[in-house]
């Protein structure tokens, strides 16, 4: 088992997440959108990075990954160039582009806005079943998809891998001197 770039577990099939660590905020290709907006966001500001050279970072099938960035484009979350050195470059700041924007372009939010009963209608004037216990989780979610942006993706993922490539301290129990096996 080994940690994917958001420390998450993969299996030992190439790109095979556990089920366990999926989310269900999003899709599979909301999620390859995002971790290829975090992987822009690394980048040195204006750099062009090619289609290729995200996939294989990612772990993103590149043929799936060049619609997604088709769809980010459209959404003017990302500006392309064609040609030998063109590529994809985040098209405004990462501070500025949120988890939600990311899912708007993607997944779209109506399952965010919808009923969680699977109702047509529900409202606050026409509650579902769920209505009251739902509601802070939905308002919840917006919240943190708003307010999570793809610089605090980038920051959170640096944070992991300094982390993860630091040292452990080792335990007060491995510290102390091993008897002396002479002694006994």
């Amino acid at each position: 088992m080994t940690l994917d770039r958001s420390g998450g577990t993969v299996s030992g099939e190439k790109g095979t997440r556990d089920s366990e660590n999926q989310l269900m905020l999003y899709s599979s290709a909301c999620g390859y959108a995002i971790r290829a907006l975090t992987f822009l966001a690394e980048q040195p500001t204006g750099v062009l990075c090619q289609l290729r050279d995200i996939a294989v970072a990612e772990d993103i099938p590149a043929a799936f990954l060049g619609k997604i960035l088709q769809d980010l484009v459209h959404a003017r979350l990302l500006r392309s160039s064609k040609g030998p050195r063109g590529g994809y470059a985040l098209a405004r700041r990462a501070i500025a582009i949120s988890l939600l924007d990311i899912k708007a372009a993607i997944d779209g939010t109506h399952d965010l806005e919808g009923c969680a009963s699977g109702f047509g209608r529900c409202s606050d004037e026409m509650p579902c079943p769920q209505h009251e216990r739902f509601k802070p989780l939905r308002v919840a979610m917006m919240r943190y998809l708003a307010e999570t942006s793809v610089a605090d993706m980038a920051r959170a993922l640096a944070e992991k891998r300094a982390s993860l490539a630091r040292p452990r301290a080792r335990s007060r129990r491995a510290r102390r001197p091993s008897p002396d096996p002479k002694k006994d």
